[in-house]
């Protein structure tokens, strides 16, 4: 089944999950030609290893702990803490608990 994105001015739960007996689920909430927004659910020791996308995002973290890597430096976020990465520029994630992080990508128009 295919996961629902959001539509203009419709409200979203970062808790809830597309079926709400079981857990949250990394999914892009939002799609469009102008930016994606997704939640990711990381499990305490989860990685995403280091990459890159060709517009700037933020990285919002809503529930537990993570470290970032970017700009070649480990940071640690907490709840509640936002992060800025430039277009281009490598990061990865390691979950040091069970954590909910939004991400907004900013897509840049064709050239």
């Amino acid at each position: 089944m295919a996961l629902k994105h959001a539509k203009s001015a419709e409200v979203v739960s970062l808790l809830s999950s597309v079926d709400s007996s079981q857990a949250p689920i990394s999914q892009a909430l939002v799609s469009s030609p102008e930016i994606e927004l997704m939640r990711l659910i990381l499990k305490a020791g989860k990685e995403l290893p280091p990459h890159a996308v060709a517009g700037p995002i933020t990285l919002y973290c809503h529930q537990g702990s993570v470290e970032v890597r970017a700009g070649g430096v480990w940071q640690t976020m907490s709840e509640s803490d936002l992060m800025y990465v430039e277009g281009g520029a490598e990061h990865a994630l390691h979950a040091l608990t069970d954590a909910i992080v939004l991400v907004t990508i900013f897509r840049l128009p064709d050239r």
